[in-house]
């Protein structure tokens, strides 16, 4: 199997990490939708895996989503785009790749190490 240096490090969440999405409309104003509740399953530095009760459009260049999410204590708000779905019985579950320029690799890191020390300590 090859290595491909593209893919990143993922991280599951157990029990799922509550968080909250809004769908950025495009214009001048980059109005923001009412907020939308969904759980993240697992994250990279390059996205997330979540889940929500809403049917969301895939890779639909009207629109961007703005994911907000707390890992440890960092409160992200993260802009990004669907890159998949899949419909499952009881809801939806999306691939969300961040846009590109947000700087939150490193954070995400941080956090994720901080989450990891804390579950530990709780089993």
């Amino acid at each position: 199997m090859r290595y491909n240096r593209h893919d990143y490090f993922r991280y599951s969440f157990d029990p799922h990490l509550p968080a909250t999405f809004r769908i950025q409309l495009t214009n001048e104003e980059k109005k923001l939708s009412n907020e939308g509740l969904c759980e993240i399953l697992d994250i990279s530095t390059g996205g997330v895996k979540f889940f929500t009760l809403f049917d969301l459009p895939v890779r639909s260049e009207k629109l961007a989503l703005q994911l907000e999410f707390k890992i440890h204590e960092y409160p992200f708000e993260v802009l990004g785009n669907v890159a998949w779905k899949t419909t499952l019985d009881q809801g939806f579950q999306y691939g969300f790749d961040f846009n590109e320029g947000q700087q939150v690799e490193e954070i995400i890191i941080e956090e994720l190490k901080h989450y990891a020390r804390l579950m530990k300590e709780k089993q």
